[in-house]
């Protein structure tokens, strides 16, 4: 067995799809020859968007956990405010910003480069390095965001020359949020200079799809092709192992979970409901949002007389959505609708591939999710305005439930984006690094 250190901001009882791709790279690590040592922030000096102490009943007892002090802003923000009123990932629940918020915004972009939180940098950088001493791993592995933890990859690289993995989980300067910060041009000029320093000097980079590869091979032709290695993320068979089959909804469930802001358009979605609604005005169906929706989209089902289907749950404990997944009868996957979005692989889609029932997809229909579904014959993915495709799809489903003649259907091609088998190529990465 050989020695790692993870660094990571987001880890238990930290809640969100970040947390879950550091969580089960660690359990998996030692089937393959690497025993991870975890350096991430204390929860008490944390912020953290969302919650999800249950999590921690899942880290791996043999995994040593160095948590650290930290130094930033959202700290003394989060004192003076509830938690429902703190930042939400890509601003979902927060509506149209007002003057406070765009201010908020724009002194966060400008004043804090590249992230509020790299005031943890130092405390982590001192732990390292103890753990270095202690421990001498074979390489380091950075997990961002925050990209500021990337720094401190970068810093530990330098310092002790010990081979640097970053494991970008999103795009930096280019995250479809970005531009809500109005970075004056020379802070967005560092941001760039800062991102591509990490690029250009890090011994591997691990991103999330095949669109993000090519978003960073084009920043600079001092970065090669076998640098960069897409390994989305997965799902994890022992969460769905212990969740039994399901009665027949009382309702057709279409389901979401996870985050829905603004920049999500589900006008087709919306609009085939209504249509459907209108011809089958006695259909039983619900449409259950779990997390965080933006007050445009739920004022837009509600204008469009859909007030009465919805069921809104707020954030649960990961085991708790996964069993929501498990009896939907659609599971709804939506992709903001901004540029450069073909790239997007959230982490909700393989969680979906798992359960075996129908998703039903709103993005870009030659996006990398696209190319996933039709692969693992999981789903369909329709463009933003083929709300008559829409309705078809779900007029379908909803025949198949009425009838009971509704089948889980797991493809064997889903079984490639288990978390152990991600974990394995992760390792391979990591052997292929250590003998150059």
């Amino acid at each position: 067995m050989r020695s790692l250190l993870y660094i990571t901001y987001y880890w238990p009882p930290s809640g969100g799809p970040g947390v879950q791709r550091s969580l089960k790279f660690t359990k998996y690590l030692p089937l393959f020859g690497y025993i991870p040592s975890v350096i991430t922030v204390d929860p008490k000096w944390a912020y953290y968007p969302l919650l999800d102490p249950s999590l921690e009943k899942e880290i791996p007892s043999y995994i040593k956990v160095y948590k650290t002090k930290t130094r930033e802003p959202f700290r003394f923000y989060q004192a003076t405010t509830s938690q429902d009123k703190l930042p939400k990932p890509g601003f979902a629940g927060e509506g149209k910003p007002g003057f406070f918020q765009v201010l908020a915004r724009t002194l966060r972009g400008n004043l804090f480069i590249p992230d509020p939180r790299k005031g943890w940098n130092k405390f982590l950088i001192t732990q390292a390095l103890e753990c270095i001493k202690l421990d001498a791993p074979a390489a380091i592995i950075t997990s961002s965001p925050p990209h500021s933890t990337q720094l401190a990859g970068l810093k530990l690289k330098q310092l002790t020359k010990i081979p640097w993995i970053a494991d970008l989980r999103d795009p930096w300067t280019d995250i479809y949020y970005y531009n809500e910060f109005r970075h004056l041009p020379w802070v967005k000029r560092k941001d760039a200079q800062l991102e591509l320093s990490v690029l250009e000097n890090a011994d591997a980079i691990i991103v999330v799809s095949p669109s993000i590869k090519k978003l960073f091979l084009s920043k600079s032709t001092k970065i090669s092709q076998d640098k960069i290695h897409v390994i989305p993320n997965g799902f994890d068979d022992e969460d769905f192992n212990c969740v039994s089959n399901q009665p027949k909804n009382e309702y057709f469930t279409i389901t979401y979970t996870g985050t829905l802001s603004s920049a999500y358009n589900i006008d087709a979605l919306i609009h085939a409901l209504k249509l459907f609604k209108e011809i089958h005005p006695n259909a039983k169906i619900r449409i259950r949002f779990i997390g965080k929706i933006s007050p445009e989209i739920l004022q837009s089902l509600k204008d469009n007389g859909l007030e009465n289907l919805l069921s809104l749950v707020d954030y649960l404990p990961h085991s708790e959505a996964i069993t929501h997944m498990m009896r939907a009868d659609v599971l709804l996957l939506a992709i903001p609708q901004i540029n450069e979005n073909k790239g997007i692989l959230t982490g909700k889609l393989f969680e979906y591939m798992a359960t075996g029932n129908p998703i039903l997809g709103i993005g870009p229909p030659d996006g990398d999710v696209s190319k996933i579904l039709d692969e693992t014959h999981s789903g369909k993915m329709f463009d933003y305005d083929k709300q008559n495709e829409v309705f078809s799809f779900l007029s379908h489903q909803y025949e198949l439930w009425h009838n009971g003649s509704k089948i889980r259907k797991l493809s064997p091609e889903v079984e490639k984006y288990s978390r152990k088998a991600l974990t394995a190529e992760l390792a391979q990465i990591i052997d292929q690094l250590l003998s150059q």
